[in-house]
């Protein structure tokens, strides 16, 4: 038997409806003859429906239905009123009343009309009870698993619960989620697809999928799922498990790059190196004749400079090897800067990281690269005393600055040093750091002052970065015998 609260400032129709309502055995009904006494009814009993008229002195229906929804929260709810306005029909949907009955007519079918709805409600309520006991019944699991887990109405398409995993990745609160259809979560341009890959699932029972998601930011995010048809508290539930593969895309993205840059450079050391020799050749045909001097020492040197170069070609083909072999990974800025700078003879300079505990996404060469940035400070840039690493997220992502206090670059050399075969030495150093810098996605470009001092700026893409607040501290390091002086905040 259900218990009923029913609210009305006419006493005569109280009894009426008492009459009509407990007549079947379904209902047990008490009343009241205002809200202010039904809602203190309904703090000292347990009700499984409120039944309340529009117009009553004091606080009208919508006010008990305002209190009832703050306090009790989906406890169902029906308006029986004389009021027909429309107005009033409005405001009591939209502030969560279950149904709206008018009185008037035969009192027969009136009350059979309101019995219906009753039992109606009642049971909406059980079975949204029942849901969400199963669903905190699985939060533990759900909430512990490594994946984002997603929980929709089969039938529908509407979200009816997220992990936390699934509400960080799509940036957006269980209450948010709750009131999203499933196709909400992809890109909009392919809703539809979307669609039917989640009816086909639905259909089937079961389904896996690769799929890309949309968070709040508008950032796609590739992902594997993994979908079950499941049985909440008697609905039927879709349940997708979203594996991000980002990391795993971005390193396929990242190795294709590098096996074309691989071939390119496989081609283009073969060409150079080709015309070296056909130089060797040459002027090993005019010292053959035997010519005199100086034609013969000159003949000479430029065979040895151009083996030389040979040589160094050859040497860079070494370091380029391993270039995008290894798939990329995270990589903190600070330390990868700070362990390549040991490398070079810096006793008398000052190296500054204010890199403000930031990861890379990077291939394992970032630390050869960083490695020629601070060798080609060293080399070109005079009398330097400061080289200094820092990082600032800037709009569509972090750009990482190298700079020194050195002669800097002048403005018509700027496009050009990023070129192979530029540079008083091999010109290979800042070719190679642009081409291990490119592999994730990262650009590089130099924007020093000249006579001020180069500096160089790295462009790290959104989602190519992140924040590791355990490792936020700035350094100073005066390699003076490798002498460490750590210094926190700014």
């Amino acid at each position: 038997m259900f218990s009923l609260l029913y609210i009305d400032d006419e006493a005569d129709l109280l009894t009426l409806g008492k009459l009509f309502l407990e007549k079947g055995g379904e209902f047990s009904v008490a009343t009241e003859d205002s809200a202010r006494n039904g809602l203190q009814k309904l703090a000292e009993c347990r009700f499984d429906a409120v039944i309340s008229d529009y117009q009553m002195p004091g606080m009208d229906g919508i006010g008990m239905l305002k209190e009832v929804r703050s306090q009790y929260g989906s406890l169902p709810f029906l308006l029986f009123t004389g009021r027909g306005r429309e107005e009033v029909v409005i405001e009591a949907i939209n502030n969560g009343a279950d149904f709206y009955v008018q009185k008037g007519g035969d009192p027969r079918s009136q009350f059979a009309e309101l019995r219906h709805k009753i039992l109606i409600a009642i049971e909406r309520r059980r079975a949204v009870d029942a849901l969400r006991i199963e669903n905190e019944k699985n939060r533990g699991l759900m909430d512990h698993a490594n994946d984002a887990i997603f929980i929709a109405d089969a039938e529908s398409g509407m979200l009816i619960d997220a992990n936390t995993k699934a509400q960080a990745m799509l940036g957006r609160s269980l209450e948010e989620i709750r009131a999203m259809h499933h196709s909400e979560m992809h890109p909009k341009d392919e809703i539809d697809l979307y669609k039917e890959y989640f009816a086909d699932h639905a259909r089937h029972g079961t389904g896996v999928q690769a799929e890309v998601v949309v968070d709040r930011e508008g950032n796609a995010i590739p992902v594997i799922v993994s979908s079950t048809a499941i049985d909440l508290g008697g609905k039927r539930c879709l349940m997708g498990i979203f594996h991000d593969i980002s990391e795993i895309q971005r390193a396929q993205d990242a190795l294709k790059i590098a096996n074309k840059k691989l071939n390119l450079l496989a081609e283009i050391t073969r060409h150079d190196i080709r015309n070296k020799l056909t130089v060797v050749g040459g002027y090993l045909e005019l010292i053959r004749d035997r010519p005199s001097e100086p034609e013969y020492s000159m003949y000479l040197k430029k065979i040895v400079d151009t083996v030389h170069t040979i040589g160094h070609n050859i040497e860079f083909t070494r370091l380029y090897e391993n270039l995008g072999t290894t798939a990329p990974g995270w990589q903190n800025v600070h330390e990868v800067f700070f362990r390549a700078c040991t490398h070079l003879d810096i006793k008398r300079i000052c190296v500054q990281s204010d890199a403000d505990g930031l990861d890379i996404f990077a291939d394992p060469l970032l630390e050869r690269a960083f490695y020629n940035l601070a060798e080609n400070a060293i080399q070109h840039g005079g009398d330097i005393s400061v080289i200094r690493i820092s990082a600032q997220e800037e709009g569509d992502g972090v750009t990482i600055r190298i700079e020194d206090n050195g002669v800097g670059i002048p403005s018509f050399d700027k496009e050009k040093i990023f070129s192979k075969g530029f540079g008083k030495n091999t010109g290979l150093g800042l070719f190679l750091v642009q081409e291990i810098l490119i592999i994730t996605g990262i650009s590089i470009r130099e924007t020093g002052e000249y006579h001020h001092g180069a500096r160089f700026e790295l462009h790290v893409p959104r989602g190519g970065y992140r924040f590791n607040p355990e490792k936020s501290d700035r350094c100073h390091l005066a390699l003076r015998g490798f002498s460490q002086e750590k210094v926190r905040g700014n």
